[in-house]
């Protein structure tokens, strides 16, 4: 499966995609309105009706806001210090970050940490001011727009399971006839059935992510309710400690199985090829690693849908897939 951004879904990169080994095309519902989800899905169909569509929603989650129009990214540099409040129509620069929530500032205090994109960003709170907080860039790099917002260890404010932009954009896949959706930032079976609601009557297929600590606490009862789980690698590594996600990614692995349920198994899984034309061993081995605990699909995010190599990532990742299926059928390399 490969992450496809609305900028780059035209005719010819889906078909190179395809071509690539490409079987199924996901569509990241934060980034899209109504509008371009259909879009979207009209030229994946044109190309080949077989390839299956998910689309994952936004979810309970806390993202910054968009950058200047015409700006890709903005750098924050380690030793800055930013100025970082809740402002959802807010506008993101190197020196402001707004977050795409109301009242977080308030629950925030000198000392706590925030982590953007994943935790590719760090920073640390310094000053609680009215309305706003000070924080020091820790850990530098480049923002893009509607990044992933974690504070772990700080009780946030609770949010819908279902916001009204999910319930569009849910709205618009079913009208296309999507075939799964994939609910961010799942906490408990009750978030689950909010998102069976919305698909009644139709074959979608509803996975969980499996992205927050809630979610660990209850995977039993959300695998009950799911049709499939995702393992969100990238999120999930902000919100627990790293060396724990592998131990993580095997425990639920293995949930699964024993449930007959099938999962999907993404993030970072040939972050390497971002900007180079070949990815490194390890990776490959991440890949054989997910066939071998039975992973139904494995999903390409960043690599294809910014990445300078998109239909190359694609292509090794089939044949890495292909290799290990094989040996594991006839020990043959």
């Amino acid at each position: 499966m490969a992450t496809v951004a609305d900028d780059r879904c035209t005719r010819g990169f889906v078909e190179s995609l395809r071509r690539a080994g490409m079987d199924s095309v996901r569509i990241n519902s934060a980034h899209v309105d109504p509008d371009a989800i259909r879009r979207m899905i009209e030229v994946i169909r044109d190309v080949d009706p077989a390839i299956r569509v998910l689309m994952d929603t936004k979810g309970p989650e806390i993202r910054t806001t968009a950058l200047t129009p015409g700006v890709d990214v903005v750098m924050l540099n380690a030793g800055n210090v930013v100025k970082v409040h809740s402002a959802p129509g807010g506008i993101t620069s190197a020196r402001e970050i707004c977050i795409a929530v109301g009242e977080l500032e308030q629950h925030l205090r000198a000392g706590n940490e925030l982590l953007l994109d994943d935790a590719a960003i760090a920073l640390e709170v310094t000053d609680v001011c009215e309305g706003y907080v000070l924080a020091r860039v820790t850990r530098g790099g480049a923002l893009g727009a509607r990044k992933t917002v974690a504070v772990p260890g700080v009780e946030l404010p609770p949010l819908p399971a279902v916001s009204d932009r999910d319930r569009r954009n849910i709205a618009a896949a079913r009208e296309c006839g999507i075939d799964m959706i994939a609910h961010s930032f799942v906490r408990s079976r009750a978030d689950v059935e909010s998102v069976r609601e919305l698909i009644e009557g139709t074959a979608i297929e509803l996975y969980s992510k499996i992205e927050c600590c809630e979610a660990l606490q209850n995977l039993d009862e959300i695998i009950e309710a799911s049709d499939g789980v995702l393992i969100a690698r990238g999120d999930l590594g902000s919100q627990v400690d790293l060396w724990r996600v592998p131990a993580i990614q095997d425990h639920v692995a293995l949930k699964c199985r024993e449930k007959g349920l099938p999962f999907i198994l993404s993030t970072q899984i040939l972050d390497s090829m971002m900007a180079r034309p070949l990815p490194t061993r390890a990776e490959l081995s991440d890949i054989a690693l997910a066939v071998r605990q039975g992973a139904s699909t494995l999903l390409l995010t960043g690599e294809t849908a910014r990445g300078e190599y998109p239909e190359a990532c694609v292509e090794i990742m089939r044949r890495t897939i292909e290799a290990t299926e094989r040996y594991a059928a006839t020990g043959t390399f």
